[in-house]
């Protein structure tokens, strides 16, 4: 399968009780540019026999989640980093209580999430779309880049990372995925697998 194009990057809360996973307080992320996912495995474990490698093992030991959407709201931001948020108040005089700052400080915890996103795909000329649900996830504060504006606009992008792990569900899951006719079905199996109702 071809890929051609990638869309819906969303996330929830994840909480785990006795090998039970579940997720809460979801939402999408923004329109998503890039995503990008790096798996890291064990060495070889080889077991040798008359010689030669009789059995080899390997196995997941984590990852990296890179997303690119086209926006990081501050809704998004709280939700992700687990940030606070408070009024600005008095401004050179002037009273603004629609303004908020984020604070980036001691009280951050940032939560683990599961995170889903589609992969559209053609296969033998016709469209599939690719749904696909990490379990178990936590992002870094990301970078703060910018350039200026030349003669024409160089769209730039934030960038977050995230490590990838194992959940806690009694076989351990880092990944799920399925494939669907349609983005509606497959944005509506993340949905279903991250426990949110709510439109985007």
């Amino acid at each position: 399968m071809a890929t051609i194009g990638v869309s819906k990057p969303y996330y929830a809360k994840y909480s785990a009780s006795g090998g039970s996973v579940t997720y809460s307080a979801g939402g999408v992320m923004g329109k998503a540019t890039e995503v990008g996912v790096e798996i890291e495995t064990s060495d070889d474990n080889n077991l040798y026999a008359d010689n030669g490698i009789a059995e080899t093992d390997r196995q997941f030991a984590g990852g990296t989640l890179t997303v690119k959407p086209d926006d990081l709201s501050d809704e998004v931001s709280k939700a992700i980093l687990g940030l606070a948020e408070q009024e600005v108040g008095v401004i050179d005089g002037v009273t603004d209580k629609s303004v908020k700052e984020l604070l980036y400080n001691d009280d951050q915890v940032t939560p683990y999430l599961g995170v889903g996103f589609i992969i559209k795909k053609q296969v033998r000329g016709v469209t599939k779309w690719r749904a696909i649900v990490l379990t178990r996830v936590m992002f870094s504060v990301p970078a703060d880049a910018a350039t200026t504006q030349g003669e024409s606009i160089e769209w730039q992008v934030p960038e977050l990372t995230a490590t990838i792990m194992r959940d806690e569900s009694e076989k351990h899951n880092w990944k799920k995925e399925a494939t669907f006719t349609t983005e509606a079905q497959a944005e509506a199996y993340i949905k279903n697998r991250l426990s949110i109702t709510e439109g985007p």
